[in-house]
């Protein structure tokens, strides 16, 4: 029994494989907050040269802040993330900054607070390589792991917060689901991220679980994400791949949301 614990640690600590090559895209998602109001416009970008893959999302938010997420990963036999950044600015002043570079361990965080000063963290932590993901490349790494209904897998994940930290991530493919996107009903399946809350348990007290939708259909795609923006305390956002109308002010009428 000991043995079979053993190798499976060891199975969950090995670098992801890449089951299905990555490729070019240009997509124009939309997020949502929890009542379905459309409070951002994306543009996303994934460019492809050898085994490098950068990624770049755009976000424009009705309220006037504006973010900018990059990625950037190695996607040979096994993928691995080698960088993470999200820079959030409004009226061009940045408002608050996430970093991590995985191949030394380095990651920041800095918040600008409504009095104007800057609260930064500067922290090393341990990252295993093609285990270790952060915002776009989470969803990236699910969609490469081999689970059948029902199954579990580990990732590291970076949290922020707002102080970066690893979470082991315990990923978990559930049953399958119709998904409405632009009038269409799409198979897909969900997928469960839940965070293994490690000691002091205060740091991530009410940490939610986060949930993706990838196709059914192999390659399997990302269709739908629910997650926190960026830190454990933002709100949770829905993000949809396909773009579902300009983004508006939830001070007006919002619009509903189709599952």
């Amino acid at each position: 029994m000991a043995h079979v614990a053993l190798a499976l640690v060891i199975a969950a600590a090995l670098p992801i494989p890449v089951r299905h090559a990555l490729g070019t895209l240009h997509g124009f998602p939309s997020m949502s907050d929890a009542h379905g109001n459309i409070i951002a416009d994306g543009v996303l970008t994934q460019e492809v040269a050898g085994d490098g893959v950068v990624v770049r999302i755009h976000w424009a938010f009705a309220d006037g802040r504006q973010a900018e997420e990059h990625d950037e990963f190695r996607s040979g036999h096994t993928l691995a993330q080698e960088r993470f950044s999200m820079v959030e600015t409004r009226g061009g002043i940045e408002q608050r900054r996430f970093e991590v570079d995985f191949s030394t361990g380095k990651a920041s965080s800095s918040v600008r607070d409504e009095k104007g000063h800057v609260d930064r963290d500067d922290v090393q932590i341990e990252l295993p390589r093609g285990r270790s993901f952060a915002g776009y490349g989470t969803a990236l790494a699910v969609t490469q792991l081999a689970l059948g209904p029902g199954e579990k897998a580990e990732i590291t994940f970076v949290a922020f917060t707002p102080r970066p930290r690893t979470v082991t991530l315990q990923v978990q493919r559930e049953g399958e689901q119709q998904v409405d996107v632009a009038g269409r009903a799409i198979a897909c399946d969900r997928y469960t991220l839940h965070p293994e809350i490690p000691f002091p348990l205060k740091l991530f007290a009410g940490a939610k679980d986060a949930h993706l939708w990838l196709t059914h259909a192999a390659p399997p795609a990302l269709v739908r994400a629910e997650q926190n923006l960026v830190t454990k305390d933002d709100p949770q956002v829905v993000i949809d791949v396909t773009p579902r109308g300009a983004a508006r002010s939830t001070a007006g009428a919002g619009v509903r949301r189709g599952n």
